[in-house]
């Protein structure tokens, strides 16, 4: 009798192992989300704040620097004026010479010194007048007020007493570790009258800024710098 051939099985694809890793990942994800949510309920957002920079016209800017936990005030205009006394009678040629005698003794105010820098290259090829920098650093052992005392020893409202708040505004600048003085600052100036502007500010001295007409100085904007390595 003639038998029939038999065929052979085919094998049928488990998907056993797949379903696994599927639940297994949904399972992750889940975790995950759930997680996610729960941190978010317990975090503390930073919101953006347009910080207004237009200047108070006509009165000019005077600089606070609130940071390492203190404020204090940076005000380069009368030590500029000091380090270019008589700079016009000054001959081109005896320049450098100038702004190396002018450095032996530079002018200081309560936390500052300021240098005179001159780029002889620059002067040559630009004129003099555009060529000159300065040099602010700190002086040793000056900290700052961190306005932790009695107001009327403040040696932040002593320095603010010397302004007319018609004549000057104040912008401070601002670094992370500063924001509770910057506030008790800030405070102080405008029960006083001063308007006040203010932008964050990562700083390490020597600052080192141009000094022409397009510039009014040092300023949080100009004073960004990258922290040290």
């Amino acid at each position: 009798m003639y038998r029939k051939k038999r065929k052979e099985s085919t094998a049928v694809l488990d998907l056993d192992s797949l379903m696994d890793i599927l639940s297994c990942l949904v399972g992750v994800m889940l975790f995950l989300v759930i997680y996610t949510v729960l941190e978010m309920t317990s975090t503390s957002f930073q919101v953006a704040v347009a910080v207004p920079f237009e200047q108070p016209a006509p009165s000019r800017r005077v600089l606070v620097v609130a940071n390492g936990g203190s404020v204090r005030v940076l005000d380069h205009d009368r030590p500029i004026s000091d380090l270019l006394t008589g700079m016009s009678l000054v001959p081109f040629e005896e320049t450098v010479d100038y702004v190396s005698q002018i450095n032996v003794s530079p002018p200081t105010d309560a936390y500052f010194r300021y240098q005179l820098e001159y780029d002889e290259e620059a002067g040559l090829l630009l004129g003099r007048d555009v060529a000159f920098a300065v040099t602010v650093d700190e002086l040793p052992g000056e900290q700052g007020d961190p306005l932790l005392g009695p107001e009327p020893t403040s040696e932040f409202l002593e320095l603010l007493g010397a302004y007319d708040p018609d004549d000057v505004w104040l912008e401070f600048g601002v670094d992370g570790a500063s924001l509770d003085v910057f506030r008790r600052a800030r405070r102080l100036a405008e029960e006083r009258g001063f308007e006040t502007r203010w932008g964050p500010l990562s700083l390490e001295f020597p600052i080192r800024f141009a000094l022409n007409e397009e510039t009014d100085g040092p300023g949080p904007r100009t004073l960004q710098s990258k922290p040290r390595r």
